[in-house]
């Protein structure tokens, strides 16, 4: 990818690295549509019998509940990652989104992703795109979430955000492992006016605000 990358191409790496993160995340949907079965399909089968009181099937109801939370939260995330956006990016709301996508997996070993939510003023809003702004998290995450060892969980990754006076950085860290731009994406991140540090456990990406 040259540093005259089109919006194009830039599309293109995107559509691949999303199609990567659903991947991993179709069995969390599979999952979340599964229990909300299960649980409507036990309520109706007490629910039709005589005399049976709202307390048998109320734990039921609460766990479909539960479970179909947890697939709007989802699908929502993919449908809004989904979405072109070459406009300027909103780095919290990105963010969240992808986290919430990318830690959806069917491997038990690969790592657990949260956000270290702390108090926050001021806009997010960068001069990068949508786009590029996705790109970068996701493609970090991915390469780093994934766990190696068959018998041991990969470190949890710990996800943080700042603004500063001129830039938002997002903060990357894993316990054990060193973070990385991968090599498809460093030359698009670069052209688009980005920086990034890396260190032994974390790395940290820097949004010129807008």
């Amino acid at each position: 990818m040259t540093s005259n990358s089109t919006a194009e191409d830039i599309g293109a790496l995107w559509l691949s690295t999303l199609q990567r993160a659903v991947a991993r995340a179709s069995h969390d949907v599979k999952d979340a549509l599964n229990g909300v079965s299960v649980n409507l399909e036990v309520i109706r089968s007490r629910a039709a019998k005589p005399d049976v009181p709202a307390s048998a099937v109320a734990k039921f109801g609460d766990a479909a509940g539960q479970q179909l939370e947890r697939l709007a939260t989802l699908i929502d995330a993919v449908l809004w990652l989904a979405r072109a956006d070459r406009a300027q990016a909103d780095v919290a709301v990105t963010l969240r989104r992808v986290v919430c996508v990318c830690g959806a997996s069917a491997s038990a070993r690969d790592a657990a992703i949260r956000i270290e939510e702390g108090e926050l003023m001021g806009s997010t809003i960068t001069a990068v795109s949508g786009d590029v702004a996705r790109l970068a998290i996701t493609g970090i995450l991915l390469e780093l979430a994934v766990g190696t060892d068959p018998a041991v969980r990969a470190s949890e990754i710990v996800c943080s955000l700042a603004r500063g006076a001129d830039v938002i950085e997002v903060t990357i860290a894993a316990k054990g492992r060193r973070p990385g731009m991968p090599d498809n994406v460093a030359e698009v991140v670069r052209a688009a006016g980005m920086q990034w540090s890396e260190r032994d456990e974390s790395m940290s990406l820097i949004f010129p605000r807008a």
